[in-house]
């Protein structure tokens, strides 16, 4: 059943974009796996450490479910 944004409460609304943002972001970090994913035949990709070890420890604290929802980060950011 789809509802229009005015029939949505603000919970409604927050929770709606946070999935977008997961999504989002997601498809971002595959898309980055994928480039950084190099075959035999091509030139092998050379990575920062620090790069690749916060690479590591987003995708890690993303398997374990850790994250945060939108209302503790805006309690985080002051607003």
């Amino acid at each position: 059943m789809s509802a229009t944004l005015k029939d949505l409460s603000t919970e409604q609304f927050e929770q709606l974009i946070e999935r977008a943002i997961d999504r989002r972001l997601q498809v971002w970090l595959e898309q980055v796996l994928d480039a950084l994913t190099v075959s035999d035949d091509e030139d092998k990709a050379v990575l920062r450490p620090e790069f690749a070890a916060s690479l590591r420890n987003a995708i890690t604290q993303a398997r374990a479910g850790e994250g945060m929802d939108l209302q503790s980060f805006r309690e985080q950011i002051g607003r």
